[in-house]
């Protein structure tokens, strides 16, 4: 159930976006090759032709209670969004790929394979037509995979990803 702040927060969002929210999920990890890597995750939104990412700001926390760190960051937000059209491909890698591309600059993650799949943290990897290549650990990657599909159905792009 949703609470009055949540939904608050989904209607900012809506209005921000200009249409309301089709989709919408929560990746645990999250990296952009040559960029950003988030340990703690981002929250994705789309009305179907804008994909939108955010992080929020979280102290960290052991069993609920905030560690204070006199050596903390200054906590910089992470927000951005690209076109859904502009996705060339949507691939399945393990997380340890991932880390390896992020770590030399270039992306190096291939698909992973069926034991990969089985044994191994998977994370999504999304390529854009710039060039740009992220990744993603999706709380629902199939779910993902149907919703990119269906939004290029509906504006007329059928394509494989």
């Amino acid at each position: 159930m949703e609470t009055d702040d949540t939904i608050t927060f989904l209607k900012e969002r809506e209005a921000r976006l200009g249409a309301p929210i089709i989709y919408r999920t929560y990746s645990t990890w999250f990296a952009r090759l040559g960029g950003e890597k988030r340990e703690y995750g981002v929250f994705l939104y789309t009305d179907g032709q804008t994909m939108v990412y955010e992080d929020f700001d979280r102290p960290p926390m052991i069993l609920g209670i905030p560690i204070h760190r006199k050596n903390k960051e200054p906590y910089v937000k992470l927000e951005d969004s690209f076109p859904l059209a502009s996705i060339i491909s949507i691939d399945c890698v393990t997380k340890n790929a991932a880390e390896r591309s992020m770590v030399r600059g270039h992306d190096t993650a291939s698909s992973a394979s069926l034991l990969s799949k089985a044994f191994r943290r998977l994370v999504t990897k999304v390529t854009l037509s710039d060039g740009s290549v992220m990744f993603f650990e999706l709380m629902d990657h199939k779910g993902f995979l149907r919703m990119v599909e269906k939004a290029r159905r509906d504006n007329g792009r059928v394509q494989g990803i």
